[in-house]
């Protein structure tokens, strides 16, 4: 069976466009997000204005971002409204990817729950808007094995209540364990469910978290090796490029290469994070790339 790779567009490739100068003082940010999170919306662009940017860009799949639109978790009719904008410029959205919703691998009991109920909230939200994924961080305390079967105890409780949605719960290589491919892979493993998998970055193998110091980091090509057999949609993570178009970090067609020949088939979507361009230059740059690695 030929492997099908459909290009898609992160919605957070416009995160700059949409929030503004909002996470400039990040303490801050996080605090109005959980407030009033309206007002973390700074930007000159509207968060629903990620179809336009797609459709400009030629892209007909979308991956969203709650972060974006944490306030609408449950205003449902503008959930709908969306998907029905979307639907008729011929848009959909495939991925929901949710953060800032507590630790589904934390030590404490009450602590999980607490993060299942809020990720049910979203998965709620992610039928309304038509998404067949929602990603989820493995955010815990404790040992990497306590970790593990925290996370794993949670995922189960996720996947049994995504299932009659038609919603896969997917974890994304994303800082802490999960940077960790052979660690995220037991995770996979163990949660025993058809309705999980991992959404790829291309770039997101450091553990210890965003600001360890020094930087702790897992191979991102064997990571991809780790991880390629189980990912069913991803993030491909640009930063700049050369003067034929290749990105300087990560080695696009390497990482593609893997992906394809353990059979993957699903999504990509451009995730453009540099400053040398625009979102939508470099967004479309990103994808320039992957239509050039994928023919």
């Amino acid at each position: 069976m030929e492997n099908k790779i459909e290009l898609g567009l992160s919605q957070w490739a416009f995160h700059r466009a949409i929030l503004g100068d909002s996470r400039d003082n990040y303490d801050k940010y996080l605090a109005t997000l959980q407030n009033d999170p309206e007002k973390v919306l700074r930007g000159s662009m509207a968060n629903r204005d990620i179809v336009e940017q797609a459709l400009q860009l030629d892209v007909k799949v979308v991956d969203l971002v709650n972060l974006l639109f944490f306030s609408r978790v449950s205003d449902v009719q503008w959930l709908r409204s969306w998907k029905q904008d979307a639907e008729q410029q011929g848009v959909r959205f495939a991925c929901l990817m949710c953060d800032e919703l507590g630790y589904l691998a934390a030590s404490r009991v009450k602590e999980r729950q607490k993060s299942i109920e809020l990720h049910k909230q979203w998965l709620t939200a992610a039928a309304e808007l038509g998404c067949s994924q929602l990603r989820v961080n493995a955010y815990g305390d404790g040992s990497y094995l306590q970790q593990l079967r925290h996370c794993s105890e949670s995922l189960k409780v996720l996947c049994d209540s995504a299932a009659s949605m038609g919603i896969s719960i997917v974890v994304e290589n994303h800082g802490h364990p999960s940077s960790n491919g052979a660690w995220l892979a037991m995770l996979i493993e163990s949660v025993e469910r058809d309705n999980t998998g991992v959404y790829i970055d291309f770039d997101n193998f450091f553990m210890g978290g965003w600001h360890h110091s020094p930087k702790r980091l897992y191979d991102r090509y064997q990571g991809m090796e780790d991880l390629a057999n189980i990912t069913v949609g991803g993030s491909a993570k640009s930063y700049a490029f050369d003067q034929s178009g290749n990105e300087t970090t990560v080695d696009f067609a390497r990482c593609v290469s893997i992906l394809t020949e353990a059979g993957f088939s699903g999504v990509l979507s451009a995730e453009y994070e540099g400053d040398l361009h625009s979102e939508y230059d470099g967004s479309a740059k990103t994808l320039a790339l992957l239509n050039k690695v994928l023919n």
